[in-house]
């Protein structure tokens, strides 16, 4: 993998999905993830209601300009097609304002001399995360150095989109009350298309089971433990470990909206599209 070393996305994996995942955590994790490899100073994390435009970002690092710069971005970001909170932009992919807006246009738009500028931001690149119709999550990379970003580093957000995907799924699930030790019911795995034994296995990767554990626990074969481990990663189409745990209490509890409170977070309500040129920034 020449756009991120595998020997580095494990390690950021291993940071990533470390124990300790919550909210909170997910940002910091996050943030220090993005900031070591797209060279970008700040992360923002962006939660959008279409039905009310209401427009929620936690940074980190938080600085006091932030909650001004947002509101001279909420006033003008439905007149650009890359700040709208628009999942279907660049098809959900990772993208960089420079995609869509030349430096030209951006340093002499109205987002950037009542947003942007005001919050000491001089670039910006963004990242989908799990989104519905209700809600809208973006994570913004901010560049605060005077300097733009370097789009070869696009592989490497492309790279890490699935990762903050599932993370950001797991640690909304894992603010819910924890399951601790208590065995899930394995029908619901049966019932979900799982084996009997295949069900036994995902109940105990659920309560964070190493293989040899599950071994013990069922008194089977460590060959057969991981031959039911790699039958679950194909019924449900993931790669690893994480992931398969991930679909496992989205079968079990269902995912909500995350709430909880943050020191760092600023909201306004985004206004509506000002230009009456429909052309402009199509």
């Amino acid at each position: 993998m020449s756009c991120l070393a595998m020997s580095s996305l494990a390690l950021h994996m291993r940071a990533l999905f470390a124990p300790g995942l919550a909210p909170a955590s997910f940002r910091r994790r996050v943030a220090d993830i993005l900031c070591a490899t797209l060279d970008c100073q700040q992360v923002s994390f962006v939660s959008f209601t279409p039905a009310t435009r209401q427009l929620e970002v936690v940074f980190e690092p938080f600085l006091p300009e932030m909650a001004p710069g947002l509101e001279g971005f909420g006033k003008h970001m439905a007149d650009f097609p890359c700040f709208n909170c628009d999942p279907t932009v660049n098809n959900g992919k990772p993208f960089f304002r420079s995609d869509f807006l030349s430096d030209e246009e951006f340093y002499q738009s109205a987002i950037y001399q009542e947003g942007f500028r005001v919050a000491g931001i001089s670039d910006h690149a963004a990242m989908l995360l799990p989104s519905d119709d209700e809600m809208v999550f973006f994570l913004g990379m901010e560049k605060r150095d005077g300097k733009t970003f370097d789009r070869s580093f696009r592989c490497r957000m492309e790279v890490l989109q699935p990762l903050f995907d599932n993370a950001h799924r797991l640690a909304s699930l894992l603010a819910s009350p924890p399951l601790g030790e208590t065995p899930v019911e394995t029908e619901i795995f049966e019932r979900a298309g799982f084996s009997h034994r295949q069900a036994d296995v995902l109940a105990l990767l659920l309560l964070g089971k190493s293989n040899s554990e599950i071994s013990i626990i069922l008194g089977i074969s460590l060959t057969t433990v991981k031959g039911h481990v790699a039958a679950i990663f194909d019924k449900f189409g993931v790669g690893n470990r994480h992931a398969a745990i991930l679909r496992a209490y989205e079968i079990v509890r269902p995912s909500t909206p995350n709430d909880d409170p943050a020191d760092h977070r600023a909201a306004t309500r985004a206004e509506p599209q000002h230009t009456t040129d429909t052309n402009s920034h199509a």
